[in-house]
């Protein structure tokens, strides 16, 4: 089918999916290094307005060269993986960091300044200091969007890019629906970037609730090798209310955990670091303190704050000062109340799609993905996808002014386009949130995510595959915005199965992720990836070592108990 019988099409040099920092960093890098390319970012809110970027927690976890040690923040990196990382690209990462981070400014973004003209870099999780963001997210992605707009980079709003489109010489495109209309859309593209963050299965964490692993499922569905999905992180947040972000910061002024007995605990998780140790740690350290009796509930206590860190919040994260202000929390720039807290869903990460160190996919040409979307980055966070969006973004342009005009596949199209279109045309059915909902009490309990085990994961992966053989089929949509939800549902189902087959293959207990029928720390066998890949309609599982050998940090080759077992 040539593409004139087809509606909606959008021919363009680069095609961005994803309107956080990554996308945006990747977009202007391209557009100034060749500037007649054209350049489309497509995002299914808006541009710049939604999930993580937008609502950070008010810092830049940046590495400045002229100021910063290169080993301290490389090893403290590859030590926060278990060593279950890529070091090259997090080389990568820090020999970039200082021109990204200037460029950032170039472009617009505002970083807080002390009195004497510094940057402000207050502490926060672990043992390296970022960059506090003036008013937080918000600013950034505006000036980042303005300036985007400016040297040409075209966005379409509310429009959910649901399947990636190939052919024999790798990616060619996308398609995707208007939220808002229901328009079918043709993407059309040289080069193709998922920018779409990654996926927390609807769960509590505020601003997130577009995370749906977008990206995941059509990379896996295009055939794609992804990787990294039982290595799933857990942050904390208010359990009662819909409060922050800002939880990096909160520690790092001094916030403290309290269990029911109004006991702080987490040093004895952490002695190092306590309340400030990653988020890999603080989780689980909830989950013991339940298994114990010693909670629920559990607090964040900020009650001590001084006026010089309640000013430090607000500068950095004022749309949560304000939430906590309408609560009754805050009052008189006094934090009068303890804040229940909770573990979140899980959410992969670092997973992803498995790229080289430019970010183009292992096996599929003409793919490359970013930020969350690509797995073994080493870290995370907006620097990362800054970061990763430069060094792709420098890269795709070179790849997409040589290439020719690419041809797309009729029939392909439109199998997409009923896979994507079928909710909206059932009569009747299952609503998406009713799945979400099914989905969520087979994955969110802590013993299923976070401590584990293999009668526990096992009987989670058959609700989910019930879920998915038995409910998505029947996902009806009423209008073009429950299309949308039913998509996600898709989604994040398929997330789900590539989370629990991927945590069961593991059998050790490595980062936050405790197999209580595992309790060791085994880098002698399962030093690994857990890698996936869609063959003959299955799902294949299998494990690739991690190349330690190459690299500049190399474990002990050694089992032992694993830190929070051992206590």
């Amino acid at each position: 089918m040539e593409a004139q019988a087809l509606d909606n099409v959008v021919d363009t040099d680069i095609l961005v999916i994803g309107g956080g920092i990554g996308g945006h960093t990747f977009a202007i890098t391209a557009k100034e290094k060749v500037p007649a390319l054209k350049v489309t970012v497509v995002e299914k809110a808006r541009a710049g307005k939604t999930g993580p970027s937008a609502l950070v927690g008010g810092r830049y976890d940046g590495f400045l060269p002229e100021r910063d040690d290169f080993d301290l923040y490389f090893r403290s990196r590859v030590e926060e993986a278990d060593y279950l990382c890529d070091q090259e690209k997090i080389e990568d990462n820090l020999r970039w960091a200082g021109d990204v981070f200037r460029s950032l400014e170039r472009w617009g973004a505002k970083f807080a300044r002390t009195g004497e003209g510094d940057y402000q870099r207050p502490l926060s999780r672990g043992i390296t200091r970022g960059m506090l963001l003036e008013n937080g997210g918000v600013p950034l992605m505006n000036a980042l969007n303005n300036y985007a707009g400016s040297i040409g980079v075209q966005f379409l709003n509310r429009i959910m890019v649901t399947d990636l489109l190939s052919n024999e010489e790798g990616v060619v495109g996308a398609v995707g629906f208007g939220v808002r209309d229901g328009d079918f859309y043709v993407f059309r593209s040289k080069v193709t970037v998922l920018a779409t963050g990654m996926t927390r299965f609807k769960t509590i964490q505020p601003g997130h609730r577009n995370d749906t692993g977008d990206g995941y499922a059509m990379a896996y569905r295009a055939g794609a090798e992804v990787a990294g999905f039982d290595s799933t992180h857990h942050n904390t947040y208010g359990a009662r209310m819909e409060f922050g972000p800002g939880n990096n910061l909160y520690v790092g002024l001094g916030a403290f955990f309290l269990n029911a007995k109004g006991e702080r605990f987490m040093h004895k998780y952490h002695p190092e670091l306590a309340e400030r140790a990653d988020f890999v740690w603080l989780a689980p350290s909830f989950c013991i303190e339940r298994m114990e009796h010693r909670a629920p509930p559990i607090y964040l206590d900020m009650r001590h704050f001084t006026p010089d860190k309640i000013e430090t919040l607000w500068k950095a994260v004022p749309y949560a000062m304000m939430k906590y202000e309408r609560a009754g929390v805050l009052k008189n720039n006094t934090f009068v109340e303890l804040i229940e807290y909770t573990p979140e869903g899980p959410r992969p990460m670092p997973s992803g799609v498995l790229t080289n160190r430019n970010y183009e996919s292992r096996n599929l040409p003409g793919l490359f993905a970013i930020g969350d979307v690509t797995s073994q980055k080493g870290s995370g966070g907006l620097s990362a996808a800054a970061i990763s969006g430069v060094i792709a973004g420098a890269f795709a342009a070179e790849r997409a002014s040589g290439n020719s005009r690419v041809r797309i596949d009729g029939k392909q199209v439109e199998a997409h386009k009923q896979a994507c279109l079928a909710p909206l045309k059932r009569d009747d059915g299952m609503e998406p949130d009713h799945i979400i909902l099914a989905l969520q009490e087979a994955i969110h309990p802590y013993y299923v995510g976070i401590i584990r085990h293999e009668r526990r994961l096992t009987k989670a992966l058959e609700e989910v595959e019930q879920i998915r053989d038995s409910l998505v089929p029947l996902l009806h949509a009423y209008d073009f915005h429950y299309l949308m939800s039913a998509n996600e549902v898709r989604s994040m189902v398929l997330c789900a199965e590539m989370f629990l087959r991927s945590a069961l293959e593991r059998k050790e207990s490595r980062l936050g992720c405790l197999r209580e029928d595992y309790r060791e720390l085994d880098n002698v066998n399962w030093l690994r990836y857990i890698h996936l890949k869609r063959d003959n309609g299955k799902m294949k599982v299998w494990s690739e070592e991690v190349p330690v050998e190459k690299y500049k940090l190399k474990p002990k080759r050694e089992k032992c108990l694993h830190p929070f077992w051992k206590r």
